[in-house]
C-alpha cells in the first residue's frame, strides 16, 4: 500500500472517530434533557388540574405543562 492511500484510509478512520464521539456526546446531552423532562413532569397534582378554570388558569401562567413537552 502506498503513502497516498494509508493516509486517506487513516484521514477517514480519524473522521470516523470523530463523529461517533460527536454523537455520543449528543445523545448523552438528549439523555439528559430527557430526564431532567421526566423529573419536572412527575409532580404532585392540586386540585386546579381537574377544574376548567384551573387548566386555563394554569395554562394561561405556563405551569400546566413543562415547556419541554
Amino acid at each position: 500500500m502506498d503513502k497516498k492511500n494509508r493516509y486517506w484510509w487513516s484521514g477517514i478512520i480519524v473522521f470516523l472517530i470523530i463523529l461517533v464521539a460527536i454523537l455520543v456526546v449528543d445523545s448523552q446531552k438528549e439523555l439528559g434533557l430527557i430526564n431532567n423532562c421526566k423529573s419536572l413532569r412527575i409532580r404532585p397534582l392540586s386540585e386546579k388540574f381537574f377544574t376548567w378554570e384551573g387548566i386555563l388558569e394554569l395554562n394561561n401562567k405556563g405551569e400546566y405543562q413543562p415547556k419541554c413537552i
